[in-house]
């Protein structure tokens, strides 16, 4: 688990460490990540080298991210076993609920674009959704 608000496991340094940069590297956009059960989206963040544990929000955008800069993270732990609750939220936390259910991605335009929204089982309304749109020339 790379961040994570206040719960269950928190965010290992040691991922953040050596993934977030390498991730960063080659242009990933989203990590979904689980080993939480519960749901949480952070802002598009970068990698900050001084406090691995505190990184930089790019973007507070809470749904819309043009031309990212920085990785959004997603914590999707909400298949069916008992659920985390939370003791806080983290600064570059945008999302978290305790709901099962499921994140659904799409991709559109042609690839220039990834939809993801979250349903809650038996509710046909999204408890999340956003969007990354990338200009890809």
């Amino acid at each position: 688990m790379f961040y994570s608000s206040n719960t269950t496991h928190p965010g290992l340094d040691e991922l953040q460490d050596t993934y977030h940069r390498l991730f960063a590297k080659y242009g990933v956009d989203i990590v979904l990540q689980a080993h939480n059960h519960n749901y949480q989206r952070t802002y598009p963040i970068l990698y900050n080298s001084s406090k691995s544990f505190t990184p930089i929000i790019t973007d507070i955008n809470d749904e819309r991210y043009f031309d990212l800069k920085g990785i959004i993270f997603v914590t999707v732990g909400t298949g069916g076993e008992d659920l985390y609750n939370f003791t806080g939220q983290a600064p570059y936390v945008i999302r978290q609920f305790e709901r099962h259910g499921f994140l659904y991605i799409d991709i559109t335009n042609n690839g220039s674009a990834l939809v993801g929204t979250f349903y809650e089982n038996g509710r046909m309304d999204d408890k999340d959704h956003f969007t990354i749109i990338k200009n890809l020339h």
